[in-house]
């Protein structure tokens, strides 16, 4: 089994995390914002925690009727905030917010207001991208010379199909991406990836994470491998400052995937291909399709035996150097689109696979390129004359049989556009 394999398409799973967080309540003053908020992490009753907007990186509270933005200041994580079309009149709450990007304010009364203007002033000085009038909104257009490639074109009828193979990990230098990627995206009506990121609700994962990556017989992780495993993990966790007594309970697979999470953040590569496009989607209001459900992935990893899970632990215990200059390899090739060398640089560890190696790989691979590419079909067959723009791992548009292929066999040839 190769680790770079894993590291490039195993799903980043953010609310692994989310048992360690505090259970402070939350509260907002200004109902109309609580509901909006409610509605889009999918928590209609009980109390707010902290632990529910774990990694809500995206809100779209437009149009809510929101006079008040008191309790925002909770949410860590949140990056793009969509407020237009409310009745919000002070917006300095948002200057507590550290992890924020972007806030569209359009439509807000304080077109007048000195004082609010020099709030929005100050938010820009932070680095945050402030938009207030539909004017001040630019379009992205890309470069004849801009990075990325993996992008095919697929065509029935009125309809098209654009398939874009992507990163789920990536620095903020990566975008915009190529003009033809760019105006494919531009060209879309439907946005169609793995999973929905913007929806997955962190409450539900949890249960899902819970159900299917603890121990339920009152063992830990000391009871299930080696000492000298064991010791080399708490190390590593410690390094990566997160306590091994927090995650005694999880199963190899998740520890494995926490601990890339976690230099995949101390890294900064935070900014996916993926997440990128999914949150322009939601902006732009575009039509948001999955593929698939977290539950799905997860349950790929979940399904391997105890020692196959062990092994991936055992891989994923190295230097964050070596694991950093292997992601800039990846990053290069992704994004000088060169297919070839990318396939040879995450398939050279698999030159000698075992039969549970084939396995999982026929299930992290073949298996969903078939799903996947039968609901391609339905959308091509539908001719509805939309646009999809498809965004999926790289690997499931170049590795046989690949999405692209198994389509080509069904009687619809791709183009390869960039």
């Amino acid at each position: 089994m190769s680790r770079r394999w894993m590291n490039l398409l195993m799903m980043t799973m953010i609310f692994i995390f989310s048992a360690c967080q505090s259970d402070e309540t939350i509260a907002f003053s200004d109902k109309h914002l609580e509901m909006a908020i409610r509605e889009e992490i999918g928590k209609t009753e009980g109390e707010l925690y902290s632990k529910d907007f774990t990694e809500v990186t995206m809100l779209n509270l437009s149009g809510s009727g929101i006079n008040k933005l008191d309790g925002m200041e909770a949410l860590d994580d949140l990056e793009i905030l969509l407020l237009q079309d409310n009745n919000i009149s002070d917006f300095s709450i948002l200057k507590e917010l550290d992890s924020m990007e972007e806030v569209n304010v359009t439509g807000n009364p304080i077109e007048n207001d000195e004082e609010q203007q020099a709030v929005l002033e100050e938010l820009r000085e932070l680095g945050i991208v402030v938009v207030f009038t539909e004017e001040a909104q630019t379009e992205i257009v890309g470069s004849p010379d801009g990075p990325g490639g993996f992008l095919w074109k697929v065509e029935n009828g009125n309809t098209t199909v654009y398939l874009q193979g992507t990163v789920h990990a990536g620095t903020q230098d990566f975008y915009p991406l190529h003009e033809k990627i760019e105006q494919a995206y531009r060209e879309s009506d439907v946005v169609v990836p793995e999973i929905d990121i913007t929806q997955v609700n962190p409450f539900e994962m949890q249960n899902i994470l819970m159900e299917i990556g603890v121990y339920h017989d009152g063992s830990t992780i000391k009871n299930h491998i080696s000492d000298e495993l064991y010791a080399e993990l708490d190390s590593t966790l410690e390094e990566l400052g997160l306590p091994m007594q927090l995650l005694k309970s999880y199963k190899p697979w998740i520890l494995s995937s926490t601990i890339q999470q976690l230099m995949t953040e101390q890294l900064g590569y935070v900014y996916g291909v993926d997440e990128y496009f999914l949150s322009r989607a939601a902006e732009d209001g575009k039509e948001i399709i999955a593929l698939e459900t977290a539950e799905d992935q997860l349950g790929i990893f979940a399904d391997t035996s105890p020692d196959y899970q062990i092994k991936m632990l055992e891989e994923s215990l190295i230097d964050i150097e070596e694991y950093d200059q292997e992601m800039q390899e990846l990053f290069t090739l992704y994004l000088e689109g060169d297919a070839d060398n990318l396939l040879t640089a995450l398939m050279a560890e698999d030159a000698e696979a075992t039969e549970e190696d084939q396995a999982f790989m026929e299930a992290l691979n073949d298996n969903r390129n078939y799903d996947m590419a039968d609901t391609i079909i339905e959308f091509l067959e539908e001719d509805s004359g939309q646009t999809y723009f498809v965004i999926v791992g790289s690997l499931h548009l170049i590795l046989e049989p690949h999405v692209i292929s198994i389509l080509e066999e069904q009687g619809y040839p791709a183009e390869h556009v960039h």
